[in-house]
């Protein structure tokens, strides 16, 4: 008897701090305001309020993806600012294509031979044991307020408590929705994104490759394969929507990745493009990391027009990050390499090398 009352005790007392817990994550979905400027300050797997701000973020995604295929602006972006980048890449575009530019449309990436470059880094500190990781997940509140916080907003809309109609998002991948918004930089932060940047900007211009990144991400991350992944898309993505990132002093450190006639098109895109859906890719099964890879290519399709160098780089990207979790998983990491196993992953561009492919 005792026991029962005791059991009955820790459940209404669990209940009670539920509660609370459950009003305080709501007092947080009505901050829009506070929202819009959140910043996670350092490494949270999980993160009630970042979780809160996040779900009244991706509220106001629908209208602005309305705005984008009716009126021609990009999501998440202040209009003012967008028509600076669209007038500016339209001045680009018109002297490259006075000069012959074309868009690449051959692969740019051997996956296996990367999947090489990799083994090569990790086996250059054997001191570090890499290991999988864990990804940022829905908080216990969150993940409660999910089964029933589309309907909880769509009353406060239709009792005018607040403008934007609710995602639909019962449950879904708290990963998937950071990549596809461009969020993971504010909501899945991994506290190394400073020292990264620190390490690539000793980098000679133009000299830093796809291992290059992986490196010095994964010494900082030490081997966590999901946080060094993470964090060189954090810092790639950091403000994809600013209007000079041409010009940006970490821009001007990446190789050109692209199969073009001559260094135009959208490089930075390329790199976080890949990035991102190589790390989702390494997290997900194969057939669902190359749905999300063809999804992103209809979506800047829409967006954007036509880029057959970033479809490419968005399907190699899902394949590579499935490689690499089987590389992980099946120990393929600790087998040394032979000759046999080649590393110049980034191939010719036919378009400027005589029409050469290897």
């Amino acid at each position: 008897m005792r026991t029962r009352m005791w059991l009955w005790l820790v459940m209404i007392l669990l209940v009670g701090s539920s509660g609370v817990r459950a009003g305080e994550f709501k007092d947080w979905l009505k901050k829009l305001s506070v929202a819009q400027h959140y910043q996670q300050d350092g490494l949270k797997l999980v993160d009630p309020k970042g979780d809160a701000y996040l779900i009244r973020m991706l509220d106001t995604v629908p209208m602005k993806l309305l705005s984008t295929l009716v009126k021609g602006d990009y999501p998440q972006a202040e209009i003012d600012r967008e028509r600076e980048l669209k007038a500016l890449e339209a001045q680009q575009k018109q002297a490259v294509t006075a000069a012959g530019f074309k868009i690449g449309k051959t692969r740019p990436i051997d996956p296996d031979r990367l999947i090489n470059a990799f083994r090569q880094v990790i086996q250059q500190y054997p001191k570090i044991v890499p290991t999988l990781g864990e990804e940022h997940e829905w908080s216990p509140e969150a993940k409660r307020y999910l089964w029933y916080g589309f309907w909880h907003r769509l009353g406060r809309v239709i009792f005018r408590r607040q403008k934007e109609f609710p995602s639909p998002l019962f449950l879904r991948s708290k990963l998937f929705l950071l990549l596809a918004c461009g969020w993971t930089s504010r909501y899945a932060v991994t506290g190394q994104e400073k020292a990264l940047v620190a390490r690539l900007m000793q980098y000679p211009d133009r000299s830093v490759q796809i291992h290059d990144l992986f490196r010095e991400s994964y010494v900082l991350n030490h081997g966590n394969l999901y946080l060094t992944m993470l964090t060189a898309e954090n810092v790639l993505a950091g403000n994809p929507y600013r209007v000079d990132r041409q010009n940006d002093p970490l821009q001007k450190k990446l190789a050109y990745l692209r199969h073009d006639t001559c260094e135009f098109g959208d490089n930075y895109g390329a790199w976080y493009h890949f990035f991102g859906i190589a790390l989702y890719g390494m997290m997900r099964a194969p057939v669902v990391a190359r749905a999300v890879a063809e999804i992103e290519s209809l979506g800047s399709l829409a967006l954007e027009g036509p880029d057959k160098q970033e479809d490419y780089i968005n399907r190699i990207g899902a394949i590579f990050g499935r490689k690499l979790n089987r590389m992980f998983v099946n120990g393929d990491w600790r087998r040394p390499l032979t000759a046999a196993d080649r590393t110049d992953y980034m191939l010719p561009n036919p378009l400027l090398d005589g029409g050469k492919v290897r």
